[in-house]
C-alpha cells in the first residue's frame, strides 16, 4: 500500500479550534436539517458535491472514497495534479472528520508562484453542527485551519476566494445565508441571507427560492446563484452598493417557459460561469452561460437529461466550460463537455465503470478517476480513438470505523 500523508496543522492545534466552537455551538446536539424551499421553489434537480477544478496551475478533485453504502465509513478525499504530472497526489486536510462530505473553492494565487490557493469545508455529520475550513497556498502540501460558525450548504460552489484573500460562504440555515471574511478563516459576518434577496426588485421578478451557489467576480464582487420560479429567468444576483441587482439573463426560445436553478457558479478570469438546470418542454437539461464584456451573456445548447438519469458529477475545465457525468437509468455513465464557453456540448466516450469524478485539464487531456473502495485509479481519454487507458493508481490508507 502506498500511503501518503498531506502534511498540516496538527491534530492538537485543529481540535483546539474545534472545541472552541463546539463550546459555542453545542457539538453534542444532533445536526439540523436544512431549512425547507419556499412554496413554489422551481425544479427538483440536485448536483452532488463529486466536483473537478481545472485551472492553469493545475487541478484538483473530490470524490467519496471508502464504504459507499456505509456513510460513517465514507471518507472524501481531495486530490491535486500539477500541470505534466502523471499522477495525482492525495491533499487531503487533515484531522477533522469528513464523512459529510467536502467542497473546494480554487483562485489565483495569493502569492504568484507558489501554487494554487485552496480553500476546503467540511460539510457537517454526526454531532458536528458547523463546518471546519482549511486553506492553503501550496497545493494542499500544508493547510491552515479555520471554521464558519454554521454549516455549509451542501452544494460545490458554497465557498469562493479572490486573490487579496477575500472569502465567501454558503450556510444552509434559512434557504441560504452569506457569509464574508476579509482574510481570516475563522472570523465571518453575515452578508446576506435568501429573504433580503427573494424581497429585493430583481428577486421578486426571478421568484428567488434558495440560495444556491456563490463566487467573487474579481476581488470583492459577490455573486449568488439561486433558484427561480419565474419562467426563463436565471438567477444570479450581485451586490450593489448595500442592494443586490439581479444580472443573470433571460433565456429565449423553448427555454423561455421553464422554471430555472443555478447549480455551478464561478468566476473564470473575469467572467462568470455558470451552470443551470431548465426544462425544455417535458425534458430536463442543463444550460452553461457565461458573462461577456458589457455585461451580456452567451449561453450553450441545451444539453438534455435522459429519462431517470442524474447527474454524478460536475467539472470546470481551464478555458472556462463545464463537464458533466450523467449516470443513465441503466447506472451506464454518459460524458458530455462544453466546447467553449457559452457554445455546444460534445459527447465523449462513456467512461469507464465506477467513475466518480472526470477532470478535464490542464492541457486537452480527460481524465476519468475510477473508485474502488481505497483504491483511485486514472483514466485518461484518447480522443481520437474513443477509448480509455489507465494510467496510475493512488491507494489511500482509510482507517474503517475510525468515525463510528
Amino acid at each position: 500500500m502506498r500511503t501518503v500523508t498531506a502534511r498540516g496543522p496538527s491534530l492538537v492545534a485543529t481540535a483546539l479550534v474545534l472545541a472552541v466552537v463546539c463550546g459555542l455551538a453545542a457539538c453534542s446536539s444532533p445536526t439540523p436539517a436544512a431549512a425547507p424551499s419556499p412554496a413554489g421553489s422551481p425544479l427538483s434537480v440536485a448536483v452532488p458535491l463529486d466536483a473537478t477544478l481545472a485551472t492553469g496551475s493545475g487541478a484538483l478533485s473530490l470524490v467519496p472514497m471508502g464504504r459507499l453504502n456505509d456513510r460513517d465509513n465514507t471518507f472524501w478525499q481531495l486530490f491535486f495534479r500539477s500541470p505534466g504530472a502523471t499522477r495525482w497526489t492525495l491533499v487531503t486536510p487533515p484531522g477533522v472528520a469528513d464523512n459529510g462530505g467536502l467542497v473546494v473553492s480554487s483562485g489565483p494565487p495569493a502569492n504568484p508562484g507558489r501554487g494554487v490557493t485552496a480553500l476546503v469545508g467540511f460539510e457537517p455529520s454526526q454531532d458536528l453542527v458547523f463546518s471546519p475550513l482549511a486553506s492553503s497556498v501550496d497545493h494542499g502540501a500544508t493547510w491552515a485551519p479555520g471554521v464558519l460558525p454554521g454549516a455549509l450548504a451542501a452544494v460545490p460552489d458554497a465557498l469562493a476566494s479572490s486573490s487579496d484573500g477575500w472569502l465567501v460562504a454558503l450556510e444552509r440555515a434559512g434557504g441560504g445565508e452569506v457569509l464574508e471574511s476579509s482574510g481570516n478563516p475563522s472570523t465571518w459576518s453575515k452578508l446576506v441571507g435568501r429573504q433580503a434577496i427573494a424581497s429585493s426588485a430583481g428577486g421578486r421578478g426571478c421568484g428567488a427560492g434558495d440560495l444556491t451557489a456563490v463566487a467573487l467576480e474579481g476581488a470583492r464582487a459577490v455573486q449568488v446563484g439561486t433558484s427561480c420560479a419565474a419562467a426563463g429567468v436565471v438567477g444570479i444576483f450581485v451586490t450593489s452598493g448595500r442592494a443586490w441587482r439581479l444580472v443573470g439573463p433571460r433565456l429565449s426560445g423553448p427555454l423561455a417557459t421553464s422554471p430555472t436553478k443555478v447549480l455551478r457558479l464561478v468566476d473564470l478570469d473575469g467572467h462568470t460561469g455558470g451552470l443551470v438546470a431548465v426544462r425544455r418542454r417535458s425534458l430536463l437539461g442543463l444550460v452553461g452561460l457565461t458573462s461577456t464584456v458589457g455585461g451580456a451573456w452567451s449561453h450553450s445548447a441545451f444539453l438534455p437529461l435522459g429519462t431517470g438519469s442524474r447527474i454524478a458529477s460536475t467539472g470546470v475545465e481551464p478555458g472556462g466550460g463545464f463537464v458533466v457525468l450523467v449516470s443513465r437509468a441503466d447506472r451506464s455513465l454518459a460524458l458530455d463537455a462544453e466546447t467553449g464557453p457559452g457554445a455546444g456540448w460534445q459527447a465523449l466516450a462513456d467512461p469507464p465503470p465506477g467513475t466518480a469524478t472526470v477532470s478535464v485539464g490542464p492541457g486537452n487531456q480527460v481524465d476519468a478517476l475510477v473508485v474502488a473502495t481505497t483504491r483511485l485509479t486514472d483514466w485518461r481519454l484518447d480522443a481520437s480513438a474513443g477509448t480509455w487507458s489507465k494510467i496510475s493508481t493512488v491507494t489511500v490508507p482509510i482507517q474503517f470505523g475510525s468515525s463510528s
